[in-house]
């Protein structure tokens, strides 16, 4: 770790020249000597290596020739060059003092101490063997040791400041505590407000475990230096030692405006977010930490902790995995990496986790832990089975600890499935006098009470697992029997309530699931995994309401619009925050709560009535409860100076609802000129521009959308429309099976694409992605409208199945012109002639400019024998033909389906 940073004294790596064992003349080392110090390593690498051409036994050689190396981090080639030369001198003060570094530099520790002390054999007052030995040793604790090393230095050294810092260390872990306090302040007498001594001490003070004062050291550093990055990360890493968790979030990510690619200061606040609870923002940092630092097997494991507390079992086994490719000697990890298995729930995985967990056994046979995760794994792969080696491991993990309480928990629960209650209770009980309200634990215990008809003491036990997990399924259900048999029927009618509403709903996740496949979940389980952590954060940390925040957003994307609100009216009434209120208000404006929003909104308008983004949403909130003048009217009062590309945006649109369609053009073409960032605005945009027929104009405005907003995909569907009304129908078909793939479970890029398939006469490959449609529950209309006209053009002679589709299009939209043309051509096709005259006549009454409607009447007419009919219908087809300047009714109805795009209700980050 950073704080554990080298001796602030200047140590040479080059010791003592070693006695020349060839004729090469003094001078050649002293040239060399001279690169080295200079930083010209490849100087003095290539001489060195010359030098050893000719004399291959030269130690003296060698040993520069290896401190060069490690100057370069030619750590291996360092290595295999000091190994040679200690064959040759393995008694060597000066060369076991390089090694020793070198050692220290690779982060061996043991192998440096053991160097050292090679070279305290040979010259017992060795400076930096005896300084390095008494750094070691503080940093194990080892005060009196540490403190006879420095004893052994000369006295000049010793009154040298970071000599004495170290001393005071060594004083603290020796138990002397007073003497180190006091030798601090004889040091502070030194330099009096001196950041890098402020800063030496808050390094001492990490050593000392010391984090507060650490903290108060850092902060002094940081007020004489406050661009300084060290700084800032050994203050971060001190508060969170502190446990000042908000300092040390502000100190992170003040280090990551610096450095957004600093590992440190990622995994910094990674271990922040992990201790508040919020683990997915975690693994967001300790994901980007490990593409950067690769090798850093600490970011591994703190992904493997985060993914562990989330329940993504997978990922907690992938992240092992790869840290076991860098320390494949871990026996720990690799017994994690077995549990992770066995937890995940794959049969592939439980065994692979399981062959993990016996080797270990079989290797630690005195760890409880080992056969307790083993027993875990046993009966989960034996759970139709009686369990025996589960309850055999299980029973020798309490063996070897009476203490551990999950194993405890776990035999009591293996008895009760194996229908022994009576020695299930004595464990129960017993774990349930540490943890009383753990929920399982009562739950079981209510169930083992149920067998042997204890019903009494089962009811009082399982009310109170209820009361503390009133959503687990498994306890209400046991509840519910209880109930029963004590005939308490009203309440057995509430539980019994209470078990149908959380239904589906409440079955457990997937074990297996990942949290890196998260995006690709369906969005309905994303949002229940989501709002689930919030809650458990929100019950944390009440007083947060940053967390109530976006447990109210979550829970508007959810539907659960009044526990939402309940969740804002708090967010009201408690915080001081204006940030929360801003956001607050966005959130209510997004999901179009515009009565909840509008209070916020007045009330941070009369706090500071500059705030643009503040203003728009206020007039946005009064264009849709009062009416559009009455929203331009707020919009207006921001200065004209302060207008940027999202103001003209909404105002363009409030232009448009006032049909004031120049002046919203204008509007339009300033808000381009400004380049507005605001997702919902360009969305309503884009539709104002088809809705004129600007198509082209509309694709600009998209693409520079996309630019900001590369995944929204309201933005990506509507591309893909403008897209095909601008006659580029295979550019649209790439773009709407890119959404397909991404968001399967969306129904509305299937309706579009068949749609457009359809209109270009593609039935074939059109009907399937419209039977998706339909598939995956839409009502949209268009949808059945085209596969209807899919089914006339691919099997004209199904009319069972024309008439079920074409009936659950007339359901959703009874007035449709377009469906009752389609209807009337298909009656033609099949002669039933007085059913083609209704639903064309009908499709002409609500749409007298129909065309093709009159054709096909036309040809009823003809048909039917009615020749003036018939002639005067079409002439009328004939006349909207050549009058029909705008697009064709296919293209008019693809454009229609661009208004039936859900707006936007979460405002993407850009």
């Amino acid at each position: 770790m950073r704080y554990l940073c080298q001796l602030t004294a200047v140590l040479l790596l080059i010791s003592v020249p070693l006695e020349a064992q060839t004729g090469i003349p003094p001078s050649i080392y002293e040239q060399i000597t001279t690169a080295f110090k200079a930083g010209e390593y490849q100087k003095a690498e290539q001489q060195l290596k010359q030098i050893l051409e000719n004399h291959p036994r030269d130690v003296r050689a060698m040993s520069l020739l290896g401190a060069v190396l490690d100057s370069q981090k030619k750590y291996e080639e360092a290595e295999t060059v000091y190994q040679q030369a200690l064959k040759l001198a393995p008694g060597s003060a000066s060369l076991n003092n390089n090694v020793g570094n070198h050692f220290l530099a690779r982060g061996m520790t043991d192998q440096a101490r053991s160097a050292f002390l090679r070279v305290i054999a040979a010259e017992p007052r060795h400076v930096n063997a005896n300084l390095q030995l008494a750094d070691l040793s503080v940093k194990k604790k080892k005060g009196q040791e540490a403190l006879v090393y420095l004893g052994r230095l000369p006295e000049a050294d010793q009154s040298a400041v970071p000599i004495q810092i170290l001393k005071a260390q060594a004083l603290y872990w020796a138990g002397q505590k007073s003497q180190a306090d006091s030798l601090i302040q004889e040091i502070l007498k030194q330099a009096p407000g001196d950041p890098r001594l402020a800063f030496s001490l808050g390094i001492a003070y990490v050593a000392m475990e010391r984090y507060a004062e650490a903290e108060k050291a850092f902060n002094l550093a940081l007020e004489a230096a406050p661009t300084s990055f060290d700084i800032l990360i050994n203050l971060g890493l001190a508060a969170d030692r502190a446990g000042h968790l908000n300092r040390a979030e502000e100190v992170f990510q003040a280090a990551l405006k610096q450095r957004p690619e600093e590992v440190d200061a990622l995994v910094g606040l990674a271990r922040v977010y992990a201790e508040k609870g919020d683990h997915a923002s975690a693994i967001v940092l300790l994901v980007k930490a490990r593409k950067l630092a690769p090798d850093r097997g600490e970011i591994l494991l703190s992904l493997a902790d985060s993914s562990e507390k989330l329940n993504f079992y997978g990922d907690q086994a992938r992240a092992y995995d790869d840290y076991l490719k860098l320390r494949p000697n871990d026996d720990v990890v690799r017994r994690e990496r077995g549990y992770a298995r066995v937890r995940n729930g794959w049969r592939a995985t439980l065994e692979e986790g399981l062959k993990d967990l016996e080797w270990y056994v079989q290797k630690h046979p005195e760890d409880p832990l080992g056969f307790y995760q083993l027993a875990v794994g046993e009966s989960l792969r034996d759970r139709e089975h009686d369990g025996d080696r589960a309850l055999l491991h299980i029973n020798q993990a309490l063996k070897l600890d009476t203490h551990l309480r999950e194993a405890r928990l776990a035999r009591g629960m293996f008895l009760v499935q194996q229908g022994r209650p009576s020695e299930a209770i004595a464990d129960l009980q017993l774990f349930l006098e540490q943890q009383p309200n753990n929920p399982q634990a009562l739950g079981q215990l209510g169930r083992a009470y149920l067998q042997l008809g204890r019903t009494q003491e089962a009811y009082r036990v399982l009310k109170q697992a209820t009361d503390l997990a009133p959503e687990d399924v498994n306890i209400l259900v046991q509840y519910s029997r209880a109930l029963r048999k004590l005939g308490r029927n009203v309440d057995l009618e509430q539980v019994l309530a209470r078990l149908q509403t959380l239904g589906d709903a409440k079955k457990p996740h997937s074990p297996q699931a990942s949290f890196y496949d998260y995006l690709n979940l369906p969005p309905q389980e994303q949002q229940v995994r989501y709002v689930a952590n919030l809650r458990q954060m929100v019950l944390q940390f009440p007083s947060d309401m940053s967390l109530r925040v976006r447990l109210g957003g979550a829970l508007l994307q959810q539907g659960q619009v009044d526990e939402a609100l309940k969740e804002f009216d708090e967010v009201r009434a408690s915080s001081t925050d204006a940030a929360n209120l801003v956001e607050s208000a966005r959130i209510l404006v997004n999901f179009e709560k515009y009565q909840a929003a509008r209070p916020f909104l007045e009330d941070l308008v009369a706090a500071d009535s500059a705030n643009v983004e503040v203003r728009m949403n206020l007039a946005i909130v009064k264009l849709h409860l009062e009416g559009p003048r009455a929203g331009l009217d707020e919009l207006e009062r921001i200065p004209l100076t302060s207008r940027n590309g999202d103001v003209f945006l909404l105002q363009a649109q409030i232009l448009d609802a006032l049909d004031l369609p120049a002046e919203a053009s204008q509007s339009l073409n300033r808000a381009l000129e400004k380049a507005p960032t605001r997702y919902d605005l360009y969305f309503q945009a884009a539709l104002f521009l088809i809705k004129h027929y600007s198509y082209d104009q509309a694709q600009k405005l998209l693409v520079q959308a996309l630019k900001l907003f590369p995944d929204a995909p309201e933005l990506l569907v509507v591309q893909a429309i403008t897209l095909n009304l601008s006659k580029q129908p295979e550019e649209a078909k790439e773009s709407l099976t890119r959404l397909q793939s991404r968001w399967p479970e969306w129904d509305f890029p299937y309706v579009v694409h068949g749609s457009i398939l359809e209109v270009q006469q593609r039935s074939e490959e059109a009907r399937p992605l419209l039977e998706n449609a339909v598939a995956l529950g839409t009502t949209d209309p268009s949808a059945y409208y085209y596969l209807a006209q899919s089914i006339l053009h691919s099997t004209p002679d199904d009319r069972e199945e024309f008439d079920r589709v074409i009936s659950k299009a007339f359901q959703l939209s009874p007035d449709d012109p377009y469906l009752h043309t389609l209807a009337g051509r298909f009656a033609y096709a099949h002669q039933d002639y007085q059913a083609a005259l209704m639903h064309l006549m009908t499709a002409i009454k609500l749409k007298p400019d129909l065309d093709n409607a009159h054709y096909l009447l036309s040809a009823t007419y003809q048909v039917l024998g009615e020749d003036e009919k018939s002639k005067t219908e079409m002439a009328e087809a004939r006349r909207l033909q050549e009058g029909n300047l705008q697009d064709a009714d296919t293209t008019l109805s693809i454009r229609s389906l661009l208004f039936t795009v859900s707006p936007p209700t979460v405002k993407p980050q850009p």
